[in-house]
This record gives structure tokens, sequence and C-alpha cells, in this order.
């Protein structure tokens, strides 16, 4: 089994619909359900690395912000370009790995 869906199909909308059945990515009978449905590609090694990290802070009840932030720089995980996380790069980088 691939790590990403083979056959995913852009939106045709610049915009996911909230509406059911309206801008679909598939037609659901012709599609097989796979567990990574909405991966184009596979993880990065970075992404792997930040959802590890970020999964640890979680668990330990780490969910603010500052404290996110600063527990990534703290575990070595950097953002970007290799340079320490602020709060306003890190909501970047969630704003993009997230389209």
């Amino acid at each position: 089994m691939t790590e990403y869906n083979l056959d995913l199909k852009p939106w045709r909308g610049v915009r996911p619909s909230n509406k059911g059945g309206a801008g679909n990515i598939e037609h659901v009978d012709d599609v097989r359900n796979i567990v990574w449905q909405t991966r184009a590609a596979p993880p990065t090694d970075y992404e792997s690395a930040l959802a590890e990290a970020l999964s640890n802070l979680f668990r330990e009840g780490v969910t603010d912000l500052p404290g996110i932030v600063d527990g990534l720089n703290g575990a070595g995980i950097h953002g970007p370009e290799g340079k320490a996380w602020t709060e306003q790069s890190f909501c970047d980088e969630m704003a993009r790995l997230g389209r």
C-alpha cells in the first residue's frame, strides 16, 4: 500500500464547499478508501519530525501557542529554513502545511 493517494484529484473550486455533495474531490463509489486519502505525496522527513514533536507536546499537555513554540525550539525541531520557531513562523507554517 502506498503512503499517499495516487488518484487524488484537485478540488474543482478554489475552496472546498461545506455543502454535502458539492465540490467533491472524487465520486465516493469510484475511489477505494485508503488510510492516506488526502495525501498527494508521502510526508517529508521534516513533516514527520514536526508531527512527532507536536504529538509529544500535546501528549504532555502543551496546547498553547507560546508553549508549542518553546517546546519545538527546546526539542531542537527547527522551523523552515532551519531557523528557530516564532509564534508567527509556526502559524505561517501550519497554514502552509494545511493547504
